[in-house]
């Protein structure tokens, strides 16, 4: 698991993890996650989860955490476009709200009859 990470601007920068979060990789998430949150004159840290094929329940909980955090610290902390399988796991967990992400999040016809959402 690797995490890109992009200044977007003044005060904004985006994470893109790529690989899978889970027990063996969440500690590279929570370190560009603090190291983000660490900025002086942060506003808003967005996660693309685009190139996340896996998250499990350390994913979450990072993710969650960093989003306290920066609530804590009045920074923005969302999450975008999550794939099918990734998008379900926060939408159960119940957390999508918390990280930004609309009620439901849109499934294409294509993952739903994968069995994907």
């Amino acid at each position: 698991m690797d995490v890109q990470v992009h200044d977007e601007g003044v005060g904004e920068v985006v994470l893109r993890p790529v690989g899978e979060i889970d027990m063996a990789t969440v500690d590279v998430l929570e370190k560009a996650l603090a190291t983000a949150l660490d900025r002086p004159g942060l506003r808003a840290v967005v996660v693309d989860l685009a190139g996340v094929a896996f998250l499990d329940s350390s994913g979450v909980r990072a993710l969650v955490d960093a989003a306290l955090r920066a609530r804590r610290e009045g920074v923005t902390l969302r999450v975008v476009d999550p794939r099918p399988v990734v998008a379900r796991v926060l939408r159960i967990t119940a957390v999508g709200e918390l990280l930004g992400l609309p009620a439901e999040v849109p499934v294409s016809p294509a993952a739903s009859f994968r069995g994907l959402n």
